[in-house]
């Protein structure tokens, strides 16, 4: 009997690599999170050149936790450090003045501007208690007579994006993937299970009314879902869901065209609907992590596997739909559109639809009726 089970596991090893992987897509999260929620990627525009600012620099640079540094400052040259920020490569800017030693030795009062993107409020809060520490340590340093004042904040953004909107957006993103890839893909592959799919997809008029109707029908349920979800966000996280635009809703049935197209690639690979499911959940909780946290990984580059993570966000155009729909439900953004994203995602979406059309009809011919 265990010879036979591990045959049988052998030959069709797909719940053995969903056992495997699960777990290990658990883990690789949660590694992800604790990196990104213990240090900062910052940059440092070190304008002074004397002993004081010297001393503020390795202050912050060995500012740590029991989970390791706070801070990992990415360069100090003023110019690359300014152009970092710009370019999204770090989440903040610490200015040590060009005056700031004089001052200092003057024992005249001097502030230290920090520059911050603001696109979660609890990632703000992070880089202005951890700068303001650096200050006060640097002031116990110098036995309490150096009167630095305070950290100097300038937003990005004119305010800081709500932690409930900017987790709300990302609930909301991997919803609407879920559901387009649970539902158009256990209604593709029951038609293998039901053993109705031989004249589906053999039939004269082609594969449209086929993936046409599968994909109907799956958005009729998740627009069900939908409605239920964004009711749900608003009461329990005051999510302002009645601020959707156009741009959102847009970005909205995008986002459905890319999770059906990888739901019916899967059904029409697995032919079964059991091991579909867990597929999707993985699938769509990396989503989660990597479109809906992108800005809030931003910067995180310490090397190994999490380099890689962010910069896969970086170009994958989920993370770009997921920003604008952030931007549009605050009303924080210019009323753009991503267009590069957009297009990024629907381009996507009509690959894997076309994949999913070659897989059906690469071999056509059906076992045991089939």
């Amino acid at each position: 009997m265990v010879r036979k089970d591990l045959t049988l596991s052998r030959r069709s090893p797909v719940f053995v690599v969903i056992t495997v992987l699960v777990p290990l897509v658990f883990v690789s999260l949660y590694a992800l999170l604790v990196t990104v929620s213990t240090t900062s990627p910052v940059a440092v525009a070190k304008e002074g050149g004397g002993p004081h600012s010297e001393r503020l620099l390795q202050i912050l640079r060995t500012m740590h936790n029991t989970d390791g540094e706070l801070f990992e400052i990415r360069t100090t040259d003023p110019g690359e450090a300014r152009a970092m920020f710009a370019a999204g490569e770090v989440g903040a800017v610490l200015t040590i003045p060009a005056d700031f030693d004089d001052r200092v030795s003057a024992g005249e009062p001097v502030e230290v501007p920090l520059r911050v993107y603001n696109i979660n409020a609890d990632g703000t809060k992070n880089f202005e208690l951890r700068a303001e520490g650096a200050v006060r340590e640097f002031a116990r340093d110098t036995g309490g007579g150096v009167p630095v004042t305070a950290v100097r904040e300038n937003s990005y953004f004119r305010e800081d994006m709500g932690t409930s909107a900017y987790l709300g957006t990302a609930l909301l993103v991997f919803a609407v993937l879920y559901a387009s890839m649970v539902n158009t893909g256990t209604l593709v592959a029951r038609e293998w299970e039901d053993r109705t799919a031989k004249p589906l997809v053999l039939s004269p008029v082609g594969n449209a009314p086929f993936l046409g109707g599968k994909w109907l029908s799956a958005g009729v349920q998740m627009l069900v879902g939908l409605v239920l979800v964004l009711a749900g966000l608003a009461w329990l996280l005051d999510f302002p869901a009645l601020s959707l635009g156009a741009t959102s809703w847009l970005g909205l049935f995008v986002l459905f065209a890319y999770g059906s197209a990888l739901g019916t690639l899967l059904g029409v690979t697995l032919r079964r609907s059991l091991p579909l499911v867990p597929l999707c959940v993985v699938l769509a909780i990396v989503h989660f992590f990597l479109s809906g946290y992108e800005s809030y990984m931003r910067g995180f580059a310490h090397g190994g596997a999490v380099e890689w993570l962010w910069a896969s966000t970086h170009w994958w155009p989920t993370a770009g739909l997921t920003q604008d729909l952030r931007l549009d439900a605050t009303g924080l953004g210019d009323g753009g559109t991503d267009w590069t994203a957009l297009g990024g995602t629907a381009g996507i979406a009509a690959l894997l639809t076309l994949l999913a059309v070659v897989r059906m009809r690469r071999q056509l011919r059906f076992t045991q009726g089939q």
